[in-house]
């Protein structure tokens, strides 16, 4: 148990420092390079004397993964952005959701009523948050039930619930098609794609580096790293049962009270309702 907390306050800090960078206005794109280029070193550091075994499973799984990490967090920043930060963070725990499906679709591996009711309950809780959004306009508030903020703001919750779950659902291919033995090889081919791919986007874009950006990138790259570290850790020990959903409700639980201590973000309406219906859905999933 000694990893469980680690891991969600990893998690935990990680919303925060994506918090801070969207208050400051400072560039996604480059906290976002900063942050992979520290993982990565980090991560090939970890290998120590050993070489990369790069297979096929390990380069296209591994690539793959590093790109849609990009895009998840790049969604999520922007989801920080213009949500209490609780929404954002909660639908990105339950993009679960998604690979929990392609397991039953591609694995054959059926779901018991538990499963089929967080599923339930997972979807419920991402209607609820696109509602809550429509119907405040947005983080602010700012323009009422017809406001175009919180009518954009649909496209952002599911993107985010999708692409973060196609994420999971790599992991999952993963798993299914390598030995463990590649694990540390896949984390640093995912990161180091992360890393490059994120860069060329800075010089594409022509993003003007900043240094507290980029410090603050520097320092989000070690717990989105150990993050990963710790939940790993704490998998060859406690059974899954219990590690998921204790790292993800402590993760929500946490951003939400903190958001609210922090920056006086308070759920309202079908926010709370999706709050409980996601905390719901983890704990269902994880049940056999």
């Amino acid at each position: 148990m000694n990893w469980l907390l680690p891991a969600a306050l990893c998690s935990i800090s990680i919303a925060l420092i994506l918090k801070v960078n969207e208050r400051r206005a400072g560039s996604r794109i480059l906290i976002a390079g900063a942050n992979y280029l520290v993982a990565s070193a980090i991560s090939f550091f970890m290998l120590g004397s050993r070489v990369p075994r790069v297979g096929t499973a390990v380069l296209s799984l591994g690539g793959a993964a590093g790109i849609i990490y990009v895009l998840g967090f790049l969604l999520l920043m922007a989801g920080i952005a213009r949500m209490p930060l609780a929404v954002p963070v909660t639908v990105a725990r339950l993009s679960v959701v998604l690979p929990v499906a392609v397991s039953v679709l591609l694995w054959a591996e059926g779901p018991g009523l538990f499963q089929w009711l967080g599923i339930c309950f997972g979807l419920a809780a991402v209607v609820l948050f696109g509602v809550s959004i429509s119907g405040a306009g947005g983080a602010s508030g700012a323009g009422g039930p017809a406001s175009s903020t919180g009518r954009s703001s649909w496209p952002l919750v599911l993107s985010l619930f999708v692409v973060l779950g196609l994420g999971d659902v790599v992991l999952k291919a993963f798993r299914e098609t390598a030995s463990d033995a590649d694990r540390l090889s896949f984390t640093f081919v995912l990161f180091d794609v992360a890393a490059v791919f994120t860069w060329i986007l800075v010089a594409a874009r022509r993003i003007r580096f900043d240094a507290r950006t980029f410090a603050l990138g520097a320092v989000l790259g070690v717990p989105n790293l150990f993050s990963t570290v710790f939940t790993l850790q704490a998998l060859r020990t406690v059974p899954a049962s219990i590690v998921f959903p204790f790292i993800n409700i402590t993760v929500i639980a946490g951003t939400a009270l903190l958001a609210l201590l922090v920056w006086r973000e308070r759920p309202r309406g079908a926010s709370v309702a999706g709050l409980l219906a996601a905390a719901c859905a983890i704990v269902l999933l994880a049940m056999r």
